[in-house]
């Protein structure tokens, strides 16, 4: 009798943990979904006591948690709360919707204000602006210092911050009155059109606004208060305008936008030249754009009509700006042409020929260098002299201009290089060997407008940098301090195989990071000099992420490059059983290999999240992926063979029931070794290409450009031209061996997708259709290349789930599967 109790009792725990198993597979029930977090946006408190940060959810980040550094078990949690800061003394401030409260964290109190409509803290100020009231009683603008009120300004409609600079609007007698916060007795302007933005010099000295009332106005305001209109120095209306102040003087560069072109009205034929570079501006509803130099107090708007080069950039000095053309070399071959530069003359407009730019710019701080990348070298141009001094250093890294010009910093592997812009002297100063550096603490300013990347990058020699070492190869991080002054390094954090992310810093000092690795949860670290300490562990509760194991699966292609694949095993792994395994392909991903595994579609591939694969009982393999000579997808099959060989070991591994699942580039990829493997038992792809041939001469909506110059020096690699290379373009394209196909695929895209156009996965199912291949093909409808409807990333991924389920695991088949083969 209590042999049978006991085996009752087996049966009954055998069950339950079944049932248990079943729901935990069900990663779309709420009860089970959604329940981890990363941490975003860590800040410590001016008095170094306090943490605070977002709690981030897939569906939800409006939870602050503030930790005490001290005492760390003491953690306080506050919802709702859509931004946050700490003020001057350490205080608190939360802001939600309609209203805010500021907490002192020494006593607890705290200060509630509702009936709130925007708000802003102004940090170098240490003030917070309220607008605050109702459509009926009128707002009022309130300046509040540490929770006490500082001023406050009736019958406000609105208020602009940029820096430390405020100004604000009131409406007084039918007229729009504009006030500077530094003295605000008297209007520094007034207007019956409404004022949309308030933009201010460097110095503070003089504004421009921007307003509109039917047709759109800029208007300057100098130091004496005396208002100066564009409009009154152009015949031609204008939809928007930006300025910047040239150098210290009172021209600026204004890039005027104008609204359609006549010839892009109804009726008109849109006509496309051989020789057209600007393909484009065909895209942009008939906007077009001039840049101009405008003298307000001369009534001058010179604007340049030498073709030649018609762009320009403003780098800060007084005399010169940068100009260039930017569709004269464009010939779509790159996803960038270079550039010639030029240096334009902004009192006279004359352009003498700098030389040969690349695609990438940078300026440093006084106005007199610019650094650029013509064939992958960075060359420093002189715009004083015209001088041009090649390098000789591959572009690898970002560059970064010390304060004064004298020096600059470029990052490299292993170091960085120091260059002495007036003797050309190169440094080189040692950090860790096989290491990429990246500067954490450096100056940035505002991007270039209009050119493709670069912008102001300055580094503070007073103070320590703080730079970031990571060793691809191993997938090591670490974190060294280095003082351009006495040359002292000091190691903060030694090499560690876990992902360093969201660094903290002030005034050259390591505050803290936020770490985290595979199976370990995204913990914070702060730092006091030599001394760290972990204060906070997020997802205490997830206790299972600390079950899953992975490892590092070296080896290499046919070619001989070393790769890297991260194998993740099914939770609470057994030798004594044998698990499907799902491959999941782009291109290197071994550097994903310490990214927290939490829950939610936050994943790479659209539609799989590994943790839940591996809790479902698979293997789940990421094996890096390169691409060379032989084409995208030859490369691609090779090296996933030769990963699966590596594995081919692991007796484990059951590898009669192998899944390949691909998203975007790997979605093409999945699609080729589909056509040319007999390695697995069923797939799964998701917007990928099939016809490489159209897809190379397709026009690429997404980017806006004909889509030859990502096979060519783009994602794909080809060898080169379809003129060169017609056969390997052609045995590179799945369709043309789609009869080849020996298991089951299932295809997915959004019709939307204006990156892969939708219609490369519909050809890849008529081809499967016409050749009577097992096929489910998905097209959502108002969804691009990546899904935004949180209803269509459940319903995507739970079709996935159930794909490799009863594909890979003799599962039910669904019914939206049914008809896909001929056994229906």
């Amino acid at each position: 009798m209590k042999a049978i109790k006991l085996l009752y009792i087996m049966i009954l725990l055998f069950s339950i943990d079944a049932i248990s198993q079943t729901v935990k597979k069900d990663r779309f029930n709420p009860r089970y979904h959604n329940l981890r977090y990363t941490i975003m946006f860590p800040e410590t408190s001016p008095d170094g006591k306090w943490t605070a940060f977002r709690k981030t959810y897939e569906e939800s980040r409006d939870t602050i948690v503030l930790v005490d550094r001290k005492k760390a078990e003491n953690v306080k949690q506050y919802a709702g709360v859509t931004k946050f800061y700490f003020t001057g003394r350490s205080n608190l401030l939360l802001i939600r919707k309609g209203s805010a409260e500021m907490i002192n964290l020494n006593s607890g109190v705290s200060k509630s204000w509702n009936q709130i409509v925007s708000s802003e803290f102004v940090k170098s100020q240490n003030t917070w602006l309220v607008l605050r009231g109702t459509s009926s009683s009128g707002t009022d603008l309130e300046i509040w210092k540490e929770g006490d009120p500082a001023d406050r300004y009736k019958n406000v409609t609105s208020f602009f911050v940029k820096g430390s600079d405020v100004f604000f609007v009131k409406k007084e007698a039918g007229k729009n009155l504009l006030y500077d916060l530094r003295m605000p007795e008297k209007a520094i302007y007034s207007t019956d059109q409404k004022i949309l933005d308030c933009r201010w010099s460097d110095k503070g000295g003089s504004a421009w606004i921007t307003e509109k009332n039917g047709k759109t106005d800029l208007v300057y305001i100098s130091k004496t208060q005396e208002a100066f209109h564009l409009s009154s120095d152009t015949s031609r209306d204008f939809k928007a305008a930006t300025i910047s102040r040239l150098g210290t003087g009172e021209r600026f560069l204004v890039r005027l936008t104008y609204g359609d072109d006549p010839d892009k009205l109804p009726g008109n034929p849109d006509i496309w030249n051989a020789d057209d570079r600007k393909l484009e501006l065909k895209f942009h509803g008939g906007e077009s754009e001039e840049i101009a130099v405008w003298d307000p107090k001369l009534r001058s708007l010179r604007m340049d009509t030498d073709d030649k080069a018609l762009e320009k950039i403003n780098i800060g000095d007084s005399m010169y700006v940068i100009s260039y053309n930017y569709y004269k070399n464009q010939d779509y071959v790159n996803q960038y042409p270079e550039f010639d530069l030029y240096r334009y003359e902004v009192g006279n407009g004359k352009q003498q020929y700098i030389g040969k730019g690349g695609y990438i710019l940078y300026y440093g701080s006084t106005g007199r260098f610019i650094l650029s990348n013509p064939g992958n070298n960075w060359v420093l141009y002189d715009l004083y002299t015209l001088a041009e001094k090649k390098l000789k250093i591959a572009d690898t890294g970002d560059p970064y201009f010390s304060e004064d010009d004298q020096y600059i910093l470029f990052e490299t592997e292993g170091r960085l290089l120091r260059y002495q812009t007036d003797t050309g002297d190169l440094v080189k100063i040692s950090l860790l060997d096989g290491f990429r550096s990246t500067i954490v603490n450096p100056i940035q300013g505002e991007g270039i407008s209009g050119y493709p990347n670069g912008g102001q990058n300055l580094y503070n020699s007073k103070e320590p940098l703080i730079i970031k070492m990571y060793d691809k190869k191993n997938d090591l991080t670490a974190i060294l301090s280095y003082s351009c002054q006495s040359g002292k390094k000091v190691m903060l954090q030694a090499p560690t195989r876990e992902r360093i992310d969201k660094i903290e810093h002030k005034n050259g000092i390591l505050l803290e990071a936020c770490i985290e690795d595979y199976n370990v949860p995204a913990y914070i670290k702060v730092f006091n000099g030599l001394k760290a300490k972990i204060i906070y562990k997020s997802n205490r509760k997830d206790m299972e992420v600390g079950r899953i194991r992975s490892e590092r699966i070296s080896y290499k292609n046919s070619e001989g490059v070393d790769l890297t694949g991260i194998l993740y095993y099914p939770l609470d792994f057994t030798d004594l059983k044998r698990y499907p395994m799902i491959t999941i392909v782009y291109a290197r991903q071994s550097h994903f290999g310490n990214q927290y595994l939490r829950d939610g579609f936050f994943e790479r591939t659209e539609g799989l999240n590994i943790r839940s694969y591996l809790e479902g009982g698979y293997f789940v393999f990421l094996p890096d992926i390169v691409f060379d000579k032989r084409g995208t997808g030859f490369s691609a099959l090779d090296c996933v063979n030769s990963a699966l060989d590596a594995v081919a070991g692991l007796k484990s591994i059951d590898f009669k029931r192998l899944g390949l699942i691909g998203y975007s580039h790997g979605g093409y990829e999945t699609n080729f070794i589909a056509t040319h493997s007999d390695r697995f038992k069923a797939y799964a792809s998701g917007a990928g290409n099939s016809d490489l041939v159209r897809s190379y001469f397709s026009y690429n909506y997404n980017f806006l450009r004909p889509f030859y110059w990502q096979f060519e020096n783009g994602q794909y690699k080809m060898p080169g031209s379809f003129k060169d290379y017609k056969e390997l373009y052609i045995q590179n394209s799945p369709i043309y061996s789609v009869s080849e196909i020996s298991a089951p695929i299932f295809l997915w895209t959004g019709v939307n997708d204006r990156n892969i156009d939708w219609n490369q996965v519909m050809e890849f199912y008529i081809g499967l259709k016409r050749n009577k291949k097992e096929v489910v093909a998905l097209f959502y409808q108002n969804e691009a290349h990546g899904f935004l409807k949180r209803s269509n990333k459940i319903d995507i991924a739970r079709r996935v789930e159930q794909w490799f389920e009863y594909h890979l695991k003799d599962g039910i088949k669904a019914d939206w599967m049914k008809g896909s083969d001929k056994r229906d």
